[in-house]
């Protein structure tokens, strides 16, 4: 994979980055309400005293993600901060027909194709592998605070399965992909005689 002389992770990108991603969320939604079984449909909003909690979790470790891979790079990978837990909080846009009252699947951008997809269109739209890292990373971290159940191949199947196994997982694909991130940056930095570099 080339990696250009100028560092990638720009405010600009990161602003792409998020609105090709709460699209796709919305996408992946419609798709589920349009083609999934009406057995499916019962995805339901959690108890309203969890959700704050549960966005705080969500926050915190994509946060903790997202300073790991600025850690690796520097000051100039902030970006990669803001970014980070935006995106893993924003995963959640999938349950919006649930709070406007329409019956939906359950969690139906929560699913394994979304990610493929996620992670296609960032390398083709976006070209740059530190923001494909970020996207991987705040999925999975994401994955990574749920509990319950999610169909993995939505919208091509709605089985659904627990997500518990799979959340140790999650997490350390979520640690790896925002090092990974920050690792990209500076090996960029480096290639481009260190203008994309800084210390701290």
């Amino acid at each position: 994979m080339k990696l250009t002389g100028t560092p990638s992770s720009g405010w600009r990108q990161a602003a792409k980055v998020l609105v090709l991603y709460l699209v796709l969320i919305l996408l992946f939604t419609g798709l589920g309400i349009l083609f999934a079984p009406s057995s499916a449909q019962v995805g339901s909003t959690r108890p309203e005293d969890t959700i704050p909690e549960h966005l705080l979790a969500l926050t915190g470790f994509g946060l903790l993600l997202g300073i790991g891979g600025m850690l690796i790079y520097g000051r100039k990978g902030l970006p990669l901060v803001v970014l980070t837990p935006v995106l893993t909080v924003g995963l959640d846009l999938d349950h919006l027909p649930a709070y406007l009252g329409y019956s939906q699947t359950i969690r139906p951008a929560h699913s394994l194709v979304f990610f493929a997809a996620a992670l296609v269109l960032t390398a083709i739209m976006i070209k740059a592998p530190d923001m494909e890292l970020v996207v991987a990373s705040a999925f999975m971290g994401h994955m990574a605070v749920d509990t319950g159940l999610f169909a993995p191949f939505s919208p091509i199947s709605f089985q659904y399965f627990p997500l518990g196994p799979y959340r140790l997982a999650f997490a350390g694909g979520a640690l790896l992909c925002a090092l990974g991130a920050g690792a990209i940056l500076r090996l960029e930095g480096r290639n481009s005689g260190g203008r994309g570099r800084t210390e701290g």
